[in-house]
């Protein structure tokens, strides 16, 4: 008789960025069952085609409490459908969501992975906003009260977890984050992807490309990025700044569009909103950055992803990001809400062949040395109590 486990992700293209290391090791439990629970979106085929079993459900990204509660009961009908022995939850809503129904079907073992508070944990002004981080908080307490075990990629995460009351340290499972260095290597990019970036991106020969993969949202250093390429536009024409970050809605944070489009016609700066495959990008660049004072998860996706690609990375000095950085080895560390800095950063960087190669060469080797996933997932699903073979 198959064990069944389910995996409960916001949506269909987190599946496939951050989760099918997961998906991999949990497939190699005797006679597992993965379960994803998921908002599949166009992403339906390339899921299933994991070899894993499709819950396809509606995932409310802001808070509301109808929709919530909607979703709560959902993954309660799927737990319940699916007779599911176990259960991983991957970020906030769906850790929140997934324990209380995973709780109420009765579900033995419940997994919580924290990969950043994210939005609804920053202080912000208004009573709306506070009120909304006060239910949040008290969520999220019962939530870690239901979870056997919830695992952290970022220290400082736990730390407030702990100092907040929301869950005992000794339910706690700290690693760094992780992606698979082995998809993510330039040469990976086909010759027609790459040329097909260089168009969409207006690349010429002489031009040196920084890229920023993030959200719209201003607490991601939107702002600085642009102020950035605004500084040096006219010193150095050469360097083409390109922003890849769908529009956000919804989002009290969000940037607006004609904010960006302002930016465009000012400096030279390319926004290329979402892209499905961001490696295209990543190979084309000299130079990827993330100047965030976002609640990132630890060791954020948008600096290992070109780091794994060989890339130098700027990052702020935020104690959310930082850890990917070894100053002057593969990066710099700049302020957060400083564009001036980052100006410079960049310009260091990009006046320098032999400094450039250098940094991009080490950020390969960090990657693998410290982040590559088939290294770290199965033993931390081990320790999470998921009988992974060594």
């Amino acid at each position: 008789m198959s064990t069944n486990i389910a995996l409960v992700c916001p949506d269909g293209l987190s599946v496939l960025l951050f989760c099918k290391g997961i998906i991999r090791a949990l497939q190699r439990v005797d006679d597992a069952r993965v379960v994803v629970v998921t908002d599949a979106g166009k992403y339906k085929e390339k899921i299933e085609a994991l070899g894993v079993v499709l819950a396809d459900t509606t995932y409310p990204r802001w808070m509301n409490p109808v929709a919530d509660l909607k979703y709560c009961f959902h993954l309660l009908h799927v737990f319940r459908r699916e007779k599911c022995a176990a259960i991983l939850n991957f970020s906030t809503k769906s850790n929140i969501y997934g324990a209380i129904a995973g709780r109420l079907a009765g579900v033995k073992t419940i997994i919580s992975h924290v990969v950043g508070l994210g939005a609804a944990y920053a202080q912000k002004p208004g009573i709306r906003h506070r009120l909304g981080r006060r239910i949040f908080m008290l969520l999220y307490r019962l939530a870690c009260s239901w979870s056997g075990k919830v695992w952290f990629t970022n220290a400082n995460d736990l730390r407030t977890f702990v100092t907040m009351g929301l869950i005992d340290e000794k339910r706690a499972v700290l690693t760094r984050n992780y992606l698979d260095t082995g998809d993510y290597v330039v040469e990976s990019v086909g010759t027609q992807a790459l040329e097909n970036a260089k168009v969409l991106c207006g690349v010429v020969p002489g031009v040196h490309v920084v890229v920023m993969v993030t959200r719209m949202i201003w607490q991601k250093g939107i702002g600085e990025f642009a102020e950035a390429a605004e500084i040096l536009k006219a010193s150095r024409p050469d360097i083409l700044f390109v922003l890849i970050a769908p529009l956000e809605t919804g989002s009290p944070d969000a940037v607006p569009e004609s904010y960006i489009r302002e930016k465009e016609r000012k400096a030279n700066l390319r926004w290329l909103g979402f892209q499905d495959d961001v490696k295209p990008f990543y190979a084309l660049a000299d130079l990827a950055v993330l100047p965030t004072y976002y609640k990132e998860g630890g060791y954020p996706r948008a600096l290992l992803e070109p780091m794994s690609m060989g890339k130098p990375v700027i990052a702020t000095t935020s104690e959310d990001c930082r850890g990917t950085i070894e100053e002057g080895k593969n990066g710099f560390l700049i302020p957060p809400r400083d564009a001036s800095a980052l100006a410079v950063a960049i310009e260091r960087v990009m006046s320098d062949g032999t400094l450039r190669d250098s940094l991009g060469r080490y950020s390969r080797v960090k990657a693998v040395r410290d982040f590559d996933e088939e290294a770290i997932v199965p033993e931390a699903l081990r320790i999470l109590g998921f009988p992974v073979p060594a």
